[in-house]
């Protein structure tokens, strides 16, 4: 019986440290590696060549049809 107490409080004790340990892991190392690899994906993103730069332009609104929308 005194075994089994044993076990228990062991097996309590060990996941209270793992649960410990996960969640330092989760605050401390996880959010500047998510940062660092974040922003490289996000720049390999920019990097896109099928942007065609000739087809686009400056929209030009003449300035009484901005009016009208406005009353």
């Amino acid at each position: 019986m005194k075994e089994k107490k044993k076990k228990d409080r062991c097996s309590k004790v060990a996941c209270v440290v793992v649960g410990s340990a996960l969640t330092v892991a989760g605050f401390v190392f996880i959010p500047p590696l998510i940062q660092k690899y974040g922003n490289k994906a996000y720049k390999k993103s920019l990097k896109n060549d099928e942007i065609d730069f000739d087809e686009m332009g400056p929209e030009i609104v003449p300035f009484n049809e901005e009016t009208k929308e406005e009353e």
